[in-house]
């Protein structure tokens, strides 16, 4: 088998066809965005069926959702199913001249913007000849991608599916020109601040613990994030990839997830926010004087293990993620956590307050393992999301024994959840 396994998902199934290839975005300044597709093996134009379009997360590819394409492509009356390597990963090309995704920390990162993501997942329906998706799917990072999508257009996506992060809206930017109308006291509320100013303040908070804790996104924004996650070897990034999966796998018995304590408070203070965290597993609030590398490698010392977490194939499943990245680097998918925490670009400011606040009626529905710290770790973030898309209590799934990487894990759970929520949405039976 190929290492990489993409000559292999060419392939046609009893039940539908699994491939990959590239679409040139031309609107996009030419992305060049490699995506994996099914759809039933007895249609003759894919692209005459409804598109489902799965978005991944950090660190994470198209791969990711391997397990979950054909078969859902297969179900119901069939569907044309994609999933694209996001820009700044894998083999989604930037540069125009076809090399691969060497992104620095010095190049400009407001390609990287939320917005400008959602503008390529568009651009790339269009291109694929679709007018609508009846099923948008974002997981981690890609669920943010996802509510971003959803808001700026509505009239594109019938359906929403969140999984493993929570979406609670467009972020309002900081607009430093008005008057400040709060009293002292509401300025200490994290409700009154923007997330760059929430984080920082947290990360204040943080480092001021005894001992000294920093929030794994600020880290993400570091200059070293890249070079300390790569290691210096193919097999160090490996074990760092197999560990950091495991970590926040329902394999690793430190998630052992429960609210937090500042949910219940509609307005939490810094502090109380900044208690919760510490209470978290340290690759969410990690120890000020380690690296992601050090968290990983420190719990796997205690915890020896060499290879994945989901399946039998798991070993070559490792090398798929460990090969592409070694390829690309990690820095495009961190450019997404710097250009969240960094001010807007001015470019986008006014687009951005006039999303904020804006109310989407796009059915929407949320999955995610019941062992994920993912779901808490903004507290309040889950009930915030129900109530502003109107979720029902069948509309949240939470996996029992899957962690953070619930599709990989989970996959036949995942599928079977992604298919109630359509025969809800299009009120018809399987």
């Amino acid at each position: 088998m190929d290492l990489h396994r993409f000559q292999d998902l060419n392939q046609l199934q009893p039940r539908y066809m699994l491939c990959s290839r590239v679409v040139t975005l031309g609107d996009r300044d030419g992305l060049q965005t490699h995506l994996i597709e099914a759809f039933p093996s007895t249609a003759s134009e894919p692209v005459s069926l409804p598109l489902i379009l799965l978005l991944h997360g950090f660190p994470e590819l198209a791969y990711s959702w391997r397990k979950v394409l054909g078969p859902l492509s297969a179900s119901r009356g069939g569907y044309h199913v994609i999933a694209p390597d996001l820009r700044g990963y894998g083999r989604t090309v930037t540069q125009h001249d076809g090399t691969p995704n060497q992104i620095q920390y010095d190049d400009p990162i407001t390609p990287f913007h939320l917005l400008n993501i959602a503008k390529d997942v568009c651009s790339l329906v269009k291109t694929l000849g679709h007018d609508s998706v009846a099923l948008l799917v974002g997981h981690d990072f890609g669920s943010v991608v996802a509510g971003h999508c959803v808001t700026t257009h509505p009239d594109l996506f019938r359906a929403v599916v969140f999984m493993s992060v929570p979406f609670v809206g467009v972020e309002q930017p900081p607009q430093p020109h008005l008057p400040n109308r709060g009293d002292g006291a509401e300025n200490t509320r994290a409700k009154a601040k923007s997330l760059s100013t929430l984080a920082q303040a947290v990360s204040t908070a943080l480092a001021a613990l005894t001992p000294p804790r920093k929030h794994y996104t600020s880290y993400f924004t570091t200059r070293d994030a890249n070079t300390d996650m790569l290691g210096d070897s193919d097999e160090d990034l490996y074990r760092f990839l197999g560990g950091y999966y495991h970590m926040k796998s329902g394999a690793w018995e430190g998630n052992t997830t429960h609210p937090l304590l500042s949910a219940s408070n509609s307005s939490p203070t810094i502090d109380a926010i900044t208690r919760d965290l510490a209470t978290l597993p340290d690759y969410y609030a990690m120890p000020a004087h380690e690296n992601m590398r050090q968290v990983i490698e420190r719990h796997a010392s205690q915890h020896p293990r060499t290879h994945f977490t989901w399946a039998s194939e798991d070993v070559e499943d490792g090398r798929v993620y460990a090969s592409e990245f070694a390829r690309t680097g990690f820095q495009g998918g961190l450019n997404y956590y710097r250009s969240v925490l960094s001010p807007p670009p001015a470019e986008l400011v006014d687009e951005l307050i006039a999303l904020a606040g804006r109310q989407v009626g796009v059915p929407a529905a949320f999955i995610s393992g019941a062992r994920d710290w993912g779901v808490h770790q903004a507290p309040g973030a889950l009930e915030k999301m129900r109530h502003r898309f109107g979720m029902q209590s069948d509309d949240v799934v939470l996996i029992e024994g899957a962690g953070h990487w619930v599709q990989q894990e989970a996959p036949d759970r995942v599928i079977e959840a992604l298919l109630q929520f359509l025969e809800k949405v299009e009120g018809t039976s399987t």
